[in-house]
């Protein structure tokens, strides 16, 4: 069984690196098919938004386009249209899917673990998921596996799986190491988060903040979660945006609880801030309003998780 164990592990990073090799082949029939012209910019986080994909993914897709000469950066170091590959080299400019099942399965577990639908300490069977979402108990499977190497599923012997539950310990642990790691995005983001990307956060921010408490709980796990998101990414460290991601999401599965009870407006009030230091591109100022940000939603939750 160890073995078996190894074995899925390899064939779902192998097949889980294959989304960006989709996304990258979109692209590439986007590009043939002349619907963007040389020196438009790639927007990856519309690319994202647009095939449903993390924007990780879309970057390491624009950074294959960049390898073989049909995108470069700009002054600003923006990605953007350097040629258009021949159309010959394209055999199919058909609209982008989930040839494989597994990814459409894990994206569509994933969706369900963020909406709150399946609850922390929820156990979840293959052959219910699997005819819920119409695919094979075995997709189901690998797809579990994937979200077991993120963190958000637990195997269970002969029973399937079951939603992780954080303990206000796990918590505390997330939330110190984002207090490391997450001044480092703000350092580098600072001078390289762009003005029209601050524009799109506080746009956000301020409709979230708007909302109150008409916005569901969804709406507002997921702004902040694009939020966090995209200032790491505008951080310029692949690196760091990859070990900050799963950290962020993996304090999804608790924050509904804040949320629910009273947070959320001053957690957007909070990012707002954050926005204003970046926006002035003062380092210290941002640095210091993210970790007192962090700490206040530690503290917040950690207490109310502990009174559910």
């Amino acid at each position: 069984m160890l073995s078996l164990g190894g074995m899925f592990f390899v064939s779902s990073a192998t097949k889980r690196s294959s989304l960006t090799d989709k996304v990258y082949q979109f692209l590439t029939a986007q590009l043939a098919g002349r619907k963007m012209a040389v020196g438009d910019r790639i927007n990856a986080r519309s690319v994202a938004e647009e095939l449903h994909v993390s924007r990780t993914t879309v970057n390491k897709a624009i950074d294959r386009l960049a390898s073989v000469g049909w995108v470069k950066s700009d002054d600003g170091r923006h990605p953007v249209v350097a040629k258009h590959p021949p159309k010959l080299a394209v055999h199919s400019a058909t609209e982008f899917e989930f040839a494989n099942q597994t990814d459409s399965t894990y994206e569509a577990i994933l969706d369900r673990i963020l909406r709150g639908e399946m609850r922390p300490g929820e156990v979840v069977k293959e052959r219910p998921l699997g005819q819920a979402l119409g695919v094979n108990p075995a997709t189901v499977r690998r797809a579990a596996e994937w979200l077991s190497n993120d963190g958000l599923l637990e195997r269970l012997r002969r029973r399937g799986w079951r939603v992780t539950t954080l303990s206000a310990r796990d918590l505390k642990d997330v939330y110190q190491i984002r207090l490391l790691l997450e001044p480092l995005v703000i350092e580098g983001a600072v001078a390289r988060i762009t003005d029209e990307s601050l524009a799109e956060l506080e746009r956000e921010t301020d409709r979230l903040i708007a909302l109150g408490e008409k916005a569901t709980v969804y709406d507002r796990r997921h702004a902040d979660h694009q939020f966090h998101q995209a200032l790491s990414e505008a951080s310029g460290n692949r690196i760091l945006t990859e070990t900050v991601e799963p950290l962020i999401r993996r304090a999804l599965l608790v924050t509904t609880v804040g949320f629910r009870y009273g947070r959320a407006s001053r957690s957007f009030e909070e990012h707002r801030e954050i926005l204003e230091a970046l926006k002035a591109r003062d380092a210290s100022k941002a640095v210091k309003r993210l970790k007192d940000h962090l700490r206040n939603a530690l503290k917040f939750n950690v207490d109310a998780w502990e009174r559910q």
